[in-house]
């Protein structure tokens, strides 16, 4: 794989491996495809509203879970991370990033540890021997964020992204909207449905320079996309089951969902050994396109 390849999964894993996943990228709404739906959707009065606010909260109070979250980009590319996610200080975890695209050379199953000043992810057995036994590649979060305003936008977003904020972004919408009763692998839930302005999300990120807000929209603008429509579904206890985000733009259709099990799992917030890893540019010599 090569240093530009993979920085740019490790990028890509800033930004997906968290809530809010497609609000990073921006799109023209969709109506999301509803599992086993009951009611066409209906103005949500202030009662709802407050409902979801005892979710955001439920949700801030537990402070991790399992996931199982798909993002697919047109017909081209499809993205699965599966694993834990802990988000009591910032965004952190262990998944399995697993890729599919329409390129014959297949690509493996990464591990990956998200931690809060780094990525890690394991070397492939077969590579092993190129990299001196050392198993884990590290990637200092500061390094991703200054590689522009993209890099400090995928570096806050694990900064600040959990299920709650994903739920206060819904609240925020002005467009909330209660769907009704529905079923999501077994669990009776309720489902909400909003859609975002992505401009005005990207202007509110915390850490970005007027300057990066501005390359963010215009990126934006170039890429035709302008909404994010959020669909979540919650429990009786309060918690979310499934999100769902879906955008068009000019070149694909982007959706991610994410299903969450399991609230309140343990989840180990180990680094390797400094001993077992090494950074890329360690062997490349800060030529990101070298051979890694």
């Amino acid at each position: 794989m090569r240093g530009m390849r993979f920085r740019t999964v490790l990028a890509v894993t800033a930004a997906t491996a968290t809530l809010g996943t497609v609000s990073a990228c921006g799109g023209k709404s969709t109506s999301a495809t509803a599992p086993h739906p009951s009611a066409t959707p209906s103005t949500v009065a202030v009662s709802p509203v407050a409902y979801l606010l005892q979710v955001e909260n439920a949700t801030a109070k537990v402070h991790s879970a399992r996931i199982d979250q798909t993002i697919t980009m047109g017909t081209l590319r499809q993205m699965r991370n599966v694993g834990d996610q802990d988000w009591a200080n910032g965004l952190q975890g262990n998944v399995t990033l697993s890729v599919k695209s329409s390129t014959p050379t297949p690509v493996p199953p990464m591990q990956m540890k998200i931690r809060s000043d780094a990525l890690y992810a394991k070397v492939p057995a077969q590579k092993l021997a190129r990299f001196g036994g050392k198993h884990w590649i590290k990637e200092p979060l500061a390094l991703i964020a200054a590689q522009g305003a993209a890099g400090k936008a995928g570096t806050d977003q694990l900064k600040q992204a959990n299920p709650a904020l994903a739920v206060r972004m819904l609240i925020s919408s002005g467009d909330l909207r209660k769907v009704g009763r529905e079923t999501v692998r077994g669990t009776a839930t309720t489902h909400y449905t909003g859609t975002l302005d992505v401009a005005k999300m990207i202007a509110g990120r915390q850490g970005l320079t007027p300057d990066d807000v501005k390359f963010l929209k215009k990126r934006l603008a170039a890429s035709g996309a302008a909404d994010d429509h959020i669909d979540l579904w919650v429990n009786s206890e309060n918690l979310p089951v499934q999100m769902q985000e879906q955008m068009q733009t000019d070149t694909a259709e982007v959706t991610s969902t994410t299903y969450f099990s399991d609230y309140g799992v343990a989840v180990d917030l180990s680094v390797p050994d400094a001993s077992d890893t090494f950074t890329l540019h360690s062997v490349t010599g800060g030529n990101q396109t070298g051979t890694t």
